[in-house]
């Protein structure tokens, strides 16, 4: 992944349309970090699990189409399917819909950083899309370290 180099910005996402592409838990996990920034997020999956279903997001129980990108600012793809995730890159590239494939750093035009916020106060910490863990264990350091001088 040499050739990737993501610029870390904050980006406001506040009554943006986001589309996830995908019905299980990393479809809902990556909701339940997107509705923390009140974005219009939208879920679009064949099966939808029941969190999703119960968390009060649109969500349609239907195969993608390219025809579903129409007025998104973003989309996640938690699909886990090879085949389709290269279909979405490839439209939503067509389509100037920014793109994250689910674990595939190099198939992504963003990346979302491991995120501790207090208050209007936020720190992100992010490896490039090359190691989560890292980035979500150094970001809990800053979380203990800033808790402690609250």
């Amino acid at each position: 992944m040499a050739d990737k180099n993501f610029l870390p910005i904050a980006i406001d996402i506040a009554n943006q349309k986001i589309l996830i592409v995908g019905g299980g838990q990393s479809a809902y996990s990556k909701l339940k970090i997107l509705q923390r920034h009140n974005a219009e997020v939208e879920i679009l999956a064949i099966d939808v699990c029941d969190e999703i279903k119960n968390s009060g997001v649109k969500y349609i129980e239907a195969p993608y189409h390219k025809n579903y990108l129409k007025d998104y600012l973003m989309l996640y793809s938690c699909s886990n399917n090879e085949e389709l995730d290269r279909q979405i890159e490839k439209d939503c590239r067509e389509e100037k819909v920014l793109v994250n494939i689910h674990d595939k750093p190099d198939r992504c035009q963003f990346v979302s950083p491991a995120i501790y916020r207090h208050g209007k106060i936020s720190v992100a910490v992010s490896s490039n899309g090359e190691n989560v863990y890292e980035s979500i264990r150094i970001r809990n350091l800053i979380k203990d370290k800033l808790q402690l001088e609250d």
